[in-house]
Protein backbone atom coordinates (compact mmCIF):
# COMPACT_ATOMS: atom_id res chain seq x y z
CA UNK A 1 0.00 0.00 0.00
CA UNK A 2 1.26 3.38 -0.52
CA UNK A 3 2.13 5.84 1.90
CA UNK A 4 -0.85 8.12 0.00
CA UNK A 5 -3.13 5.51 -0.05
CA UNK A 6 -2.74 4.02 3.55
CA UNK A 7 -2.74 8.00 4.38
CA UNK A 8 -6.20 8.57 2.75
CA UNK A 9 -7.19 4.91 4.26
CA UNK A 10 -6.66 6.99 7.67
CA UNK A 11 -8.70 9.61 6.78
CA UNK A 12 -11.96 7.81 5.57
CA UNK A 13 -11.65 5.53 9.02
CA UNK A 14 -11.43 8.21 11.35
CA UNK A 15 -13.60 10.61 9.33
CA UNK A 16 -16.04 8.19 9.44
CA UNK A 17 -16.65 8.01 13.26
CA UNK A 18 -19.12 10.40 14.12
CA UNK A 19 -17.50 13.91 13.60
CA UNK A 20 -13.86 12.62 14.86
CA UNK A 21 -11.53 15.19 13.91
CA UNK A 22 -8.15 14.57 12.23
CA UNK A 23 -5.37 15.44 13.83
CA UNK A 24 -1.38 14.84 13.75
CA UNK A 25 -0.50 15.63 10.70
CA UNK A 26 3.01 14.81 10.01
CA UNK A 27 5.05 15.78 6.77
CA UNK A 28 2.08 16.58 4.53
CA UNK A 29 2.07 19.18 1.60
CA UNK A 30 0.36 22.25 1.66
CA UNK A 31 -2.96 20.94 0.29
CA UNK A 32 -2.83 18.24 1.90
CA UNK A 33 -3.08 20.11 5.10
CA UNK A 34 -5.94 22.27 3.79
CA UNK A 35 -8.08 19.54 2.84
CA UNK A 36 -7.90 18.11 6.76
CA UNK A 37 -8.43 21.29 7.86
CA UNK A 38 -11.71 22.13 5.75
CA UNK A 39 -12.86 18.47 6.35
CA UNK A 40 -12.25 18.88 10.14
CA UNK A 41 -14.39 22.62 9.72
CA UNK A 42 -16.92 20.25 8.12
CA UNK A 43 -16.96 17.92 11.12
CA UNK A 44 -17.52 20.77 13.63
CA UNK A 45 -20.25 22.29 11.18
CA UNK A 46 -22.09 18.91 10.97
CA UNK A 47 -21.98 18.67 14.51
CA UNK A 48 -23.28 21.82 15.39
CA UNK A 49 -26.55 21.35 12.92
CA UNK A 50 -25.08 23.41 10.63
CA UNK A 51 -25.38 21.13 7.96
CA UNK A 52 -25.06 23.51 4.79
CA UNK A 53 -21.84 25.40 5.95
CA UNK A 54 -20.78 21.66 6.54
CA UNK A 55 -21.64 20.83 2.74
CA UNK A 56 -19.54 23.93 1.56
CA UNK A 57 -16.38 23.20 4.34
CA UNK A 58 -16.61 19.22 2.52
CA UNK A 59 -16.32 20.33 -0.90
CA UNK A 60 -13.47 22.50 -0.01
CA UNK A 61 -11.53 19.40 1.00
CA UNK A 62 -12.20 17.59 -1.78
CA UNK A 63 -11.40 20.47 -4.39
CA UNK A 64 -7.55 19.87 -2.49
CA UNK A 65 -8.11 16.39 -1.90
CA UNK A 66 -10.88 14.99 -4.53
CA UNK A 67 -9.73 11.56 -3.29
CA UNK A 68 -10.45 12.06 0.38
CA UNK A 69 -12.99 9.52 1.41
CA UNK A 70 -14.39 10.38 4.10
CA UNK A 71 -14.88 14.08 2.94
CA UNK A 72 -16.93 12.28 0.18
CA UNK A 73 -18.81 9.73 2.74
CA UNK A 74 -19.64 12.81 5.12
CA UNK A 75 -20.85 14.94 2.60
CA UNK A 76 -23.29 11.80 1.65
CA UNK A 77 -24.25 11.80 5.33
CA UNK A 78 -25.14 15.71 5.12
CA UNK A 79 -26.93 15.46 1.96
CA UNK A 80 -29.17 12.94 3.81
CA UNK A 81 -29.42 15.22 6.39
CA UNK A 82 -30.46 18.16 3.75
CA UNK A 83 -33.44 16.02 2.41
CA UNK A 84 -31.12 15.26 -0.69
CA UNK A 85 -30.68 11.45 -0.25
CA UNK A 86 -30.66 10.65 -4.05
CA UNK A 87 -27.63 12.60 -4.55
CA UNK A 88 -25.82 11.45 -1.19
CA UNK A 89 -27.09 7.64 -2.51
CA UNK A 90 -25.09 8.52 -5.76
CA UNK A 91 -22.12 9.61 -3.70
CA UNK A 92 -22.02 6.59 -1.76
CA UNK A 93 -22.29 4.61 -4.62
CA UNK A 94 -18.96 5.49 -6.10
CA UNK A 95 -17.25 4.97 -2.39
CA UNK A 96 -18.88 1.33 -3.08
CA UNK A 97 -17.09 0.78 -6.30
CA UNK A 98 -14.26 1.45 -5.28
CA UNK A 99 -14.17 -0.25 -1.94
CA UNK A 100 -17.52 -3.01 -2.29
CA UNK A 101 -16.58 -4.78 1.29
CA UNK A 102 -17.06 -1.40 3.18
CA UNK A 103 -19.57 -2.26 5.73
CA UNK A 104 -19.58 1.32 6.40
CA UNK A 105 -20.46 3.07 3.30
CA UNK A 106 -23.11 0.07 2.70
CA UNK A 107 -25.06 0.48 5.99
CA UNK A 108 -24.91 4.77 4.77
CA UNK A 109 -26.31 3.45 1.26
CA UNK A 110 -28.83 1.79 3.22
CA UNK A 111 -29.75 4.82 5.26
CA UNK A 112 -29.40 7.00 2.50
CA UNK A 113 -31.74 4.65 0.00
CA UNK A 114 -34.62 4.47 3.05
CA UNK A 115 -34.64 8.01 3.33
CA UNK A 116 -35.12 7.86 -0.79
CA UNK A 117 -37.87 6.08 -0.33
CA UNK A 118 -36.08 2.81 -1.88
CA UNK A 119 -37.30 0.83 1.20
CA UNK A 120 -36.11 -2.87 -0.73
CA UNK A 121 -32.96 -1.35 -1.68
CA UNK A 122 -32.31 -0.41 1.26
CA UNK A 123 -33.03 -4.01 2.93
CA UNK A 124 -30.60 -5.08 0.29
CA UNK A 125 -27.94 -2.49 1.20
CA UNK A 126 -28.58 -4.20 4.87
CA UNK A 127 -28.58 -8.00 4.12
CA UNK A 128 -25.13 -7.24 2.04
CA UNK A 129 -23.47 -6.18 5.06
CA UNK A 130 -25.05 -9.17 6.92
CA UNK A 131 -23.83 -11.58 3.58
CA UNK A 132 -19.95 -10.38 4.97
CA UNK A 133 -20.76 -9.76 8.80
CA UNK A 134 -24.02 -11.92 9.78
CA UNK A 135 -23.53 -10.43 13.26
CA UNK A 136 -23.81 -6.79 12.65
CA UNK A 137 -25.50 -4.93 14.94
CA UNK A 138 -26.34 -1.74 13.02
CA UNK A 139 -27.85 -3.72 10.13
CA UNK A 140 -30.14 -5.50 12.09
CA UNK A 141 -31.48 -2.47 14.13
CA UNK A 142 -31.43 -0.79 10.43
CA UNK A 143 -33.05 -3.56 8.17
CA UNK A 144 -35.82 -3.96 11.53
CA UNK A 145 -36.56 0.05 11.54
CA UNK A 146 -37.18 -0.19 7.40
CA UNK A 147 -39.66 -3.29 8.34
CA UNK A 148 -41.78 -1.64 10.77
CA UNK A 149 -41.88 1.93 9.17
CA UNK A 150 -43.40 -0.33 5.48
CA UNK A 151 -45.73 -2.20 7.56
CA UNK A 152 -44.11 -5.47 8.00
CA UNK A 153 -43.50 -5.99 11.62
CA UNK A 154 -43.46 -9.60 11.53
CA UNK A 155 -40.10 -9.70 9.43
CA UNK A 156 -38.51 -7.09 12.04
CA UNK A 157 -39.35 -9.32 14.65
CA UNK A 158 -37.17 -11.71 13.41
CA UNK A 159 -34.39 -9.08 13.11
CA UNK A 160 -35.37 -7.88 17.27
CA UNK A 161 -34.65 -11.39 17.88
CA UNK A 162 -31.48 -11.75 16.51
CA UNK A 163 -30.37 -8.61 18.21
CA UNK A 164 -31.65 -10.20 21.38
CA UNK A 165 -29.60 -13.15 21.03
CA UNK A 166 -26.69 -11.30 20.62
CA UNK A 167 -27.41 -8.20 23.05
CA UNK A 168 -29.56 -9.11 25.84
CA UNK A 169 -30.02 -6.47 27.44
CA UNK A 170 -33.56 -3.52 28.46
CA UNK A 171 -33.45 -1.63 25.43
CA UNK A 172 -33.22 -4.66 23.57
CA UNK A 173 -35.79 -6.57 25.17
CA UNK A 174 -37.81 -3.13 25.02
CA UNK A 175 -37.81 -2.94 21.36
CA UNK A 176 -38.54 -6.81 20.86
CA UNK A 177 -41.20 -5.91 22.73
CA UNK A 178 -42.74 -3.00 20.85
CA UNK A 179 -42.30 -4.77 17.65
CA UNK A 180 -44.22 -7.89 18.41
CA UNK A 181 -46.89 -5.53 19.47
CA UNK A 182 -46.76 -3.70 16.32
CA UNK A 183 -47.08 -7.17 14.96
CA UNK A 184 -50.81 -7.48 17.16
CA UNK A 185 -48.59 -10.77 18.51
CA UNK A 186 -49.98 -9.40 22.04
CA UNK A 187 -48.99 -12.76 24.48
CA UNK A 188 -45.60 -12.27 22.84
CA UNK A 189 -45.33 -9.12 23.57
CA UNK A 190 -46.82 -8.92 26.63
CA UNK A 191 -44.45 -11.74 28.00
CA UNK A 192 -41.44 -9.70 26.50
CA UNK A 193 -42.66 -6.64 28.47
CA UNK A 194 -42.98 -8.60 31.37
CA UNK A 195 -39.63 -9.85 31.63
CA UNK A 196 -38.52 -5.90 31.04
CA UNK A 197 -40.54 -5.21 34.06
CA UNK A 198 -38.07 -7.89 36.20
CA UNK A 199 -34.97 -6.25 34.71
CA UNK A 200 -36.16 -2.03 34.95
CA UNK A 201 -39.43 -2.44 37.11
CA UNK A 202 -40.16 1.50 36.46
CA UNK A 203 -40.03 1.64 33.15
CA UNK A 204 -42.46 3.52 31.45
CA UNK A 205 -42.22 2.33 28.18
CA UNK A 206 -42.59 -1.20 29.53
CA UNK A 207 -45.29 -0.23 31.39
CA UNK A 208 -46.97 1.19 28.67
CA UNK A 209 -46.69 -1.64 26.49
CA UNK A 210 -47.99 -3.65 28.97
CA UNK A 211 -51.01 -1.85 29.34
CA UNK A 212 -52.15 -2.01 26.06
CA UNK A 213 -50.69 -5.42 25.34
CA UNK A 214 -52.81 -6.74 28.04
CA UNK A 215 -55.69 -5.00 27.22
CA UNK A 216 -55.93 -6.44 23.93
CA UNK A 217 -56.12 -9.85 25.26
CA UNK A 218 -58.51 -8.43 27.72
CA UNK A 219 -56.71 -8.78 30.93
CA UNK A 220 -58.20 -5.67 32.22
CA UNK A 221 -56.93 -6.12 35.36
CA UNK A 222 -53.47 -6.47 34.64
CA UNK A 223 -53.67 -3.73 32.22
CA UNK A 224 -54.79 -1.31 34.69
CA UNK A 225 -52.63 -2.55 36.72
CA UNK A 226 -49.93 -1.14 34.84
CA UNK A 227 -52.04 1.85 34.24
CA UNK A 228 -51.87 2.77 37.97
CA UNK A 229 -48.08 2.34 37.92
CA UNK A 230 -47.69 5.18 35.68
CA UNK A 231 -50.09 7.35 37.04
CA UNK A 232 -47.83 7.11 40.67
CA UNK A 233 -45.17 9.00 38.43
CA UNK A 234 -44.77 11.73 36.63
CA UNK A 235 -46.78 12.80 33.51
CA UNK A 236 -49.76 13.52 32.13
CA UNK A 237 -51.99 11.36 34.90
CA UNK A 238 -55.30 13.13 33.59
CA UNK A 239 -55.02 10.83 30.58
CA UNK A 240 -53.88 7.67 32.85
CA UNK A 241 -56.58 8.05 34.93
CA UNK A 242 -59.11 8.41 31.48
CA UNK A 243 -58.14 5.61 30.03
CA UNK A 244 -58.52 3.36 33.31
CA UNK A 245 -62.30 4.55 33.75
CA UNK A 246 -62.49 3.89 29.77
CA UNK A 247 -61.55 -0.15 30.83
CA UNK A 248 -63.25 0.11 33.31
CA UNK A 249 -67.35 1.45 32.72
CA UNK A 250 -66.38 0.25 28.82
CA UNK A 251 -64.72 -3.11 28.89
CA UNK A 252 -65.00 -4.82 32.05
CA UNK A 253 -68.48 -3.29 33.48
CA UNK A 254 -66.75 -2.29 36.62
CA UNK A 255 -68.89 1.14 37.49
CA UNK A 256 -68.29 1.91 40.79
CA UNK A 257 -64.55 1.82 40.09
CA UNK A 258 -65.14 2.98 36.58
CA UNK A 259 -66.55 6.17 38.13
CA UNK A 260 -64.21 6.69 40.80
CA UNK A 261 -61.33 6.60 38.13
CA UNK A 262 -63.72 9.08 35.88
CA UNK A 263 -63.54 11.39 38.67
CA UNK A 264 -59.98 11.10 39.59
CA UNK A 265 -59.31 12.20 35.76
CA UNK A 266 -61.57 14.63 35.49
CA UNK A 267 -59.67 16.32 39.36
CA UNK A 268 -56.70 15.51 37.70
CA UNK A 269 -57.35 18.32 34.81
CA UNK A 270 -58.44 15.97 32.19
CA UNK A 271 -60.65 17.99 29.91
CA UNK A 272 -61.83 16.86 25.65
CA UNK A 273 -65.16 18.06 24.23
CA UNK A 274 -64.61 15.30 22.04
CA UNK A 275 -63.46 12.58 24.06
CA UNK A 276 -66.10 13.07 26.20
CA UNK A 277 -68.96 12.65 23.62
CA UNK A 278 -67.10 9.22 22.64
CA UNK A 279 -67.21 8.17 26.34
CA UNK A 280 -70.68 8.70 26.85
CA UNK A 281 -71.91 6.62 22.99
CA UNK A 282 -69.45 4.09 24.37
CA UNK A 283 -70.91 3.92 27.97
CA UNK A 284 -73.49 1.01 28.83
CA UNK A 285 -76.93 2.38 29.11
CA UNK A 286 -77.32 1.80 32.56
CA UNK A 287 -74.33 4.23 33.75
CA UNK A 288 -74.91 6.58 31.16
CA UNK A 289 -76.79 9.40 33.23
CA UNK A 290 -74.04 9.09 35.82
CA UNK A 291 -71.31 9.72 33.49
CA UNK A 292 -72.68 12.47 31.80
CA UNK A 293 -73.01 14.35 35.61
CA UNK A 294 -69.71 13.71 36.06
CA UNK A 295 -68.44 15.27 32.73
CA UNK A 296 -71.06 18.05 32.16
CA UNK A 297 -72.11 18.68 35.52
CA UNK A 298 -70.79 19.24 39.39
CA UNK A 299 -68.29 16.59 40.74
Amino acid sequence: MTPNRARLLLLFIVGSLSFLAIGGCRTWSSREEQAVQAYNNGNLYRESGNFDQALVAYALSLEYEPDMAAAVFNSALTLVELDRSGEALEMLQSLNHRDPGNLKVLRGMAWAAWKDGRVQSSLDYYFSVLIISPGDKESLKGASVVYEASGRAGEAVEMRKLLLRMDDNVDTRLDLARTLEMAKRYSEALETFRTVLIQSPGNADALTGASVSAEHMGLYSESISYLLKLADGEGDTGKLWWHIAEIRLVQSGNYDAGLTALRKALEEGFSDENAYDDFITNTPPAVRPAVRNLLYGEF
